[in-house]
C-alpha cells in the first residue's frame, strides 16, 4: 500500500526519528493501580553536567547541541498529529508537551551517544537503503521532496536521524530485548490484572449476539412477513 498522504508520511518520519520511544524501554508500562509509569524510569543514566546552550539550540548533551531546528521538528509533527485526530491542544497542554518533546530529543541523544561508546554502527549503505524505501512510497520524486519540506526535513537530515534511530534501536536490542525475558508466571499475571475481566465481556457479548441471532432465526421462521422493497 502506498503511503501517498502527507500525514502518513510525517508519522512515518516521526516514527523513524523517535524509534527509540517504540521499544519496550521507552513504551512505559502499568502498575497494579494502573497508572503510567515514565519512560524514563525504565532506563536508569548517570547525571549530566549541566551545560549552557549555545544560542540558537534547546539544550546540550555531554557536549552535543540539540538544535532549535530539530525541537521544532518535532514539535510540530506532534501538533499536527494532534490536529489530524480534531484535538486542539491548548497553552496549558502545549507546555506540556514541549517539555516531553525535549526530553525525548535529550534521552534519544543519551542513548545514541550509549550506541557509539559501544562502537555500534549503521552503514551509509543501509541508510540509503532505509531512505530508497521511504522515496518509493511516492509516484515521483517531485512528490516525495513536497512531503520532506512539509515535515521540515532535508535529505541530509532525515538520513542523519535514520542513522541515529537505526544505531539506538541496535543498542537497546543488544543491552535490552535479547537479555530480557518474561516468565510464564508474569504473563499469567499480567493475564489476571488487565486482560481478564475485558476477555470476558468481549466473549459474554459475542455469546449474547449469538443467542440473539438464533433467536430472531426462529422468529423469523414462525413469522409472516411481507417484504415491498424493490
Amino acid at each position: 500500500m502506498r503511503l501517498l498522504n502527507g500525514k502518513l508520511f510525517r508519522f512515518l518520519v516521526l516514527a523513524v526519528c523517535l524509534l527509540i520511544f517504540a521499544s519496550p524501554v521507552f513504551a512505559g508500562k502499568e502498575d497494579k493501580a494502573g497508572k503510567a509509569v515514565k519512560a524514563e524510569e525504565a532506563v536508569k543514566t548517570e547525571p549530566v553536567e549541566k551545560v549552557e546552550a549555545p544560542k540558537g539550540n534547546v539544550a546540550v548533551v555531554n557536549g552535543v547541541a540539540i538544535s532549535q531546528e530539530d525541537f521544532d521538528r518535532e514539535l510540530f509533527g506532534i501538533q499536527e498529529q494532534s490536529a489530524n485526530r480534531g484535538e486542539k491542544v491548548d497553552d496549558a497542554s502545549l507546555v506540556e508537551v514541549r517539555k516531553k518533546v525535549l526530553d525525548k530529543l535529550i534521552d534519544g541523544e543519551l542513548l545514541y551517544q550509549e550506541s557509539r561508546k559501544m562502537g555500534l554502527k549503521v552503514d551509509d549503505s543501509t541508510v540509503d537503503e532505509q531512505y530508497a524505501k521511504f522515496k518509493e512510497q511516492f509516484p515521483n520524486e517531485e512528490e516525495f521532496n513536497k512531503e520532506l519540506v512539509k515535515a521540515k526535513l532535508t535529505e541530509a537530515s532525515l538520513k542523519s536521524q535514520i542513522k541515529q534511530g537505526m544505531a539506538i534501536q541496535q543498542y537497546i536490542d543488544k543491552e535490552f530485548v535479547q537479555k530480557i525475558t518474561v516468565s510464564e508466571d508474569e504473563i499469567k499475571t499480567f493475564f489476571e490484572t488487565f486482560l481478564k475481566d475485558r476477555v470476558g465481556k468481549n466473549l459474554k457479548q459475542e455469546k449474547i449476539q449469538n443467542e440473539v441471532s438464533k433467536f430472531l432465526e426462529k422468529l423469523r421462521e414462525k413469522a409472516d412477513v411481507e417484504r415491498n422493497l424493490h
